[in-house]
């Protein structure tokens, strides 16, 4: 591995980083309580509290973990610029020196929020697939390759000194495997996620409404958008990594809070939709009174007999494989089981949020 580019110091790397991770971290605070009232909001009107209680502790965690990351650097920065900067080189050998115990600190928390971040998408993928053991083999070995990458990361740290110690030949193989094994569980499971989705709705697309196949659509459009969000931050990292250049810090301290950032989208996209839909529906419902007679006019309502002859053809295949898909669906709504139908597919929210199934109404 080559040496730091001397063009782009260290310093001036780590000054750009504070401030794009400042930023972030405002967007991903917004972001945060209007998805928490989102959650809260759903718990009390639709009551999916246990999935709700999931998402909620995972935002929360993200939510705690990027504030953590971010005091450190904040201190930091007091430390380099102000603690050591009488001098030269002051803040050039502080941020060099990898061992220091607030550099490993930080180390660790963005390597938890990476690993919290990744075993949500695996527990999403085990969701869409039904909760099939068998779906998670690979997710989880990648998860755990993750995990042991990341924390040897930490361990190589505090035995390194020295300026342009990041690129050392003891820590490149700790490094590259992180990011590339966490590349590649997201990639992996946003193929099978938006590939089960496009299934389903194709098994079942001649027995869903319009609003239903559109917000398939929807959810597979902020599933690959949200991925290819945080995929392209991990490449930048490491790209600029392998190239030897300190940008790498600026995409790195970049990435703590863009993975609360992703998670929050997708929460709060699907939630939005839903209380669209929500009001959609009942503007036209008031919409669908009819029009008061002209003039003031009162006309009085009589009985109306009517005679319905119906004729029912059933196609025993076609039910068969509608009612196979929505028991892989696992979720049946109570009208289903009041009314005996199911001939329209809504998806349900909550379960999209996670990149899920759809309930049957």
């Amino acid at each position: 591995m080559a040496d730091a580019d001397p063009s782009f110091p260290l310093p001036k790397a780590e000054l750009i980083a504070l401030f794009l991770e400042s930023l972030l971290f405002g967007a991903f605070m917004v972001l945060y309580f209007i998805s928490i009232w989102i959650l809260l909001y759903r718990e009390q009107h639709h009551g999916r509290t246990r999935l709700n209680k999931w998402m909620f502790a995972t935002a929360t965690t993200m939510f705690v973990l990027a504030i953590a990351h971010l005091c450190f650097d904040v201190q930091r920065a007091l430390d380099g610029f102000i603690a050591h900067g009488g001098t030269p080189t002051g803040t050039l050998d502080f941020y060099n020196g990898l061992s220091n115990p607030t550099h490993v600190g930080k180390s660790v928390i963005y390597i938890t929020q990476t690993l919290v971040g990744d075993a949500f998408v695996t527990y999403r993928l085990f969701i869409v697939y039904n909760r099939n053991a068998w779906i998670l083999v690979l997710p989880l070995a990648l998860l755990v390759g993750t995990g042991i990458a990341g924390y040897g990361i930490c361990v190589v740290l505090t035995t390194l000194s020295g300026s342009d110690a990041i690129f050392s030949g003891n820590l490149v193989p700790w490094i590259t495997s992180f990011f590339a094994l966490s590349l590649t569980t997201n990639v992996i499971a946003t193929i099978l996620i938006s590939g089960r989705i496009m299934w389903s709705n194709y098994k079942v697309k001649r027995y869903r409404a319009g609003y239903a196949a559109l917000t398939y659509w929807g959810v597979i459009e902020t599933i690959v958008q949200s991925a290819a969000i945080y995929s392209a931050a991990l490449v930048s990292l490491l790209s600029t990594y392998l190239a030897g250049s300190n940008a790498q810090y600026i995409c790195l301290d970049s990435l703590q809070p863009l993975i609360g950032v992703v998670f929050t989208l997708i929460i709060i996209r699907v939630g939005l939709n839903e209380t669209a839909s929500e009001h959609s529906k009942g503007h036209m419902v008031s919409d669908s009174r009819g029009a008061p007679p002209p003039h003031g006019q009162q006309y009085p309502l009589r009985p109306l007999a009517i005679n319905v002859s119906v004729s029912r053809e059933h196609d025993r295949a076609s039910f068969e494989g509608f009612d196979s898909d929505r028991k892989e669906t696992g979720v049946v709504s109570e009208s289903d089981v009041e009314s005996g139908n199911g001939d329209t597919v809504v998806p349900d929210s909550s379960f999209l949020q996670l990149g899920g199934k759809a309930n049957a109404v």
